[in-house]
């Protein structure tokens, strides 16, 4: 089945999200409009505090929107109970974050294996998975190596795997090379753009960077709460 046959991999229809504080009422973003088609890699451009971060958690379930609507894989989720919208996360998103959130005390493989582990797959499996990936992303040789003992560079590619391993529909990146010096980001982001077009993956990417965002299939801009192309 052809990409253009598929259901959406992300659509927001009208979306705000307010936050109150004290007696004003803080308005982020203003009915947002966002169409995401499987395989699409999507640059999510903003200043500082313009709501990248909040689209981003609204898109992944971890925030519910003042108004509007989400819906993923042509799946309406904005009313789902809680436990239906971490189901949700666990089998069709991927998030990849600023900084790493490994946990310190397990090794990279540990650390991707967790991520299987937690949807329920059989232990064996797992490990295997996460040692493919792993040494796809060239850290054959760090397998059994906690966070500490890695490189900035190479705690985010084990921070990308655990959030490819789960084979998700649609990742989510917050600033995923923000935390590195300008030639490691480029690295990094290479090999997270190699590995989510390897897989037919949707992305929505939040970025800083002009020349990363510039490198993606489509740029838009966040700002006075509003989305517009780039």
């Amino acid at each position: 089945m052809s990409s253009a046959a598929l259901p959406l991999a992300l659509e927001l229809n009208g979306v705000s999200r307010k936050f109150v504080q004290g007696h004003k009422e803080l308005h982020v973003l203003k009915g947002i409009d966002l169409q995401v088609k499987p395989g699409e890699l999507v640059a999510l451009v903003g200043a500082s505090g313009s709501g990248k971060s909040t689209l981003l958690q609204l898109a992944g379930l971890l925030d519910k929107p003042s108004d509007g609507t989400i819906a993923l894989s042509g799946e309406p989720v904005s009313g789902l109970k809680d436990d239906a919208r971490s189901q949700i996360r666990r089998s069709t998103l991927g998030f990849v974050y600023q900084f790493h959130h490994l946990l310190p005390d397990f090794t990279a493989l540990e650390n991707v294996q967790m991520a299987l582990s937690i949807g329920n797959v059989e232990k064996s499996e797992a490990t295997q998975r996460a040692r493919d990936i792993l040494i796809e992303m060239g850290l054959g040789e760090r397998l059994e190596h906690n966070p500490a003992e890695l490189s900035g560079g190479e705690q985010q590619r084990v921070a990308i795997a655990r959030a490819i391993v789960t084979n998700p529909k649609l990742l989510l990146a917050d600033e995923p090379t923000g935390n590195l010096d300008e030639e490691t980001a480029e690295r990094v982001f290479d090999l997270l753009v190699s590995m989510v077009r390897s897989r037919g993956l949707a992305a929505v990417i939040a970025t800083h960077d002009q020349s990363l965002a510039d490198r993606m299939d489509r740029k838009l801009f966040l700002h006075g709460g509003k989305l517009q192309e780039a």
